[in-house]
């Protein structure tokens, strides 16, 4: 609809207000009581795409493949398919990864989530140098970890201000925008449940999010959502650039993600600018959906999407902004080979067999303390017949070594 069109559409419902109110559409007559003009109507036709607000179960929503932030480290998402029934591993996991690394025996989020004394609560309230507690360098784990579970604490306390979007398919839903507040959901469910009575007194059930119905996917919309939040790593940028591009160009022009290598392989498809150019007219669009204010970053953030993969993870792991990726990626094309210590590599090694045996221990508990008494005999016999085919590996092992 053209200015010309809406502004003949707004005097003639002004009108049609002051004739008859109870002929117009209740968001149409709401906009134009409070003085919105066009905005007013502009904001009205955007709500009238989604449905009312509805509460969905959480493990009937799946996340969206190719949605631009990745909220679990790369390295988890090697490990677990990412869907509801991996959630609570993959935080089980996590927090073995972040409590090894930490040196601790255990590190328990409970705390967190019901805001009582944490050791950063302590450091927090201790001005004195001199006593306070040596402060904790997080690693960007740990941190990705913390953001999470700080969002599940905040939902928790005050409630979720800002329903998900999702599109439904015959079997399952998908978000569009809200993946970390579903995320959330899934650690209070796991950790509190359904019946849960928040700090104010309201009783929650934390299966269900409240959620509103969209017809499909709209990567413009989510570019929004993700701007107006302005917590986009720079890897998470050049994915939403990616996904732009590629809905101006058309989607029938690209590969599915699951026909590609890898994830940065599909964003990757749109990186030649020589190829894919920004369309005639859509250059001032495409700034405004990224939040940009000069041509130059989209080319910076594009570039992104040619970096080496383990570059690419890093920066997406550890929140690297555009600045640091390039002058990292600078210094990666100024020599002949870059080779991790042997120290690191044997320290992330150890780290990752430690997590898996733990892992497993953990999980062979849950399963003998769930079995009845008579058969835990007959579960030995199974845990020592496997020990010794690990035991029989191992030896080969040192077989093929020598």
């Amino acid at each position: 609809m053209s200015s010309r069109e809406r502004r003949r559409k707004i005097q003639d419902e002004e009108n049609l207000l002051f004739a008859n109110p109870n002929t117009l559409d209740p968001k149409t007559a709401d906009a134009i009581g409070f003085g919105l003009g066009e905005l007013g109507l502009e904001i009205a036709a955007a709500d009238n795409e989604f449905q009312p607000i509805e509460a969905v179960s959480i493990h009937e929503i799946h996340p969206n493949s190719i949605q631009p932030r990745y909220s679990i480290p790369h390295d988890l998402a090697d490990i677990f398919a990412f869907n509801p029934k991996n959630v609570v591993d993959i935080f089980e996991r996590w927090i073995i990864e972040v409590q090894l690394e930490k040196g601790q025996k255990d590190y328990d989020i409970l705390n967190y989530l019901l805001g009582t004394a944490t050791d950063r609560g302590e450091r927090a309230e201790t001005d004195d140098r001199d006593t306070a507690p040596a402060a904790h360098v997080a690693s960007s784990k740990e941190l990705a970890l913390m953001k999470l579970i700080d969002l599940a604490a905040s939902i928790r306390r005050d409630g979720l201000s800002n329903p998900i979007s999702l599109v439904q398919h015959d079997s399952h839903y998908e978000i569009e925008t809200g993946e970390r507040r579903w995320l959330a959901y899934h650690i209070l469910y796991w950790k509190f449940g359904d019946g849960d009575k928040r700090p104010d007194g309201s009783v929650v059930n934390w299966s269900r999010i409240p959620a509103r119905i969209v017809t499909q996917v709209d990567v413009w919309r989510q570019a929004s959502e993700n701007n107006a939040r302005d917590n986009l790593n720079a890897i998470s940028r050049a994915r939403q650039l990616a996904l732009l591009l590629m809905d101006l160009h058309g989607w029938h022009n690209f590969s599915k993600l699951d026909r590609c290598d890898n994830e940065q392989a599909f964003y990757a498809q749109v990186a030649d600018g020589s190829a894919w150019r920004i369309p005639r007219g859509q250059g001032e669009r495409l700034l405004n959906a990224m939040g940009l204010s000069d041509a130059g970053q989209l080319r910076q953030y594009r570039a992104l999407l040619r970096l080496p993969g383990e570059l690419w993870r890093k920066g997406d792991d550890e929140d690297l902004s555009e600045g640091e990726l390039r002058k990292m990626r600078a210094a990666l094309d100024s020599v002949t080979r870059v080779t991790l210590p042997k120290g690191k590599r044997k320290k992330d090694t150890i780290t990752r067999l430690a997590a898996d045996a733990t892992q497993w221990r953990n999980r062979l508990r849950k399963e003998i303390n769930s079995v009845d008494v008579n058969r835990r005999p007959k579960i030995r016999k199974l845990i020592e017949a496997e020990i010794r085919q690990l035991l029989r590996l191992m030896a080969d092992i040192d077989e093929s070594d020598s």
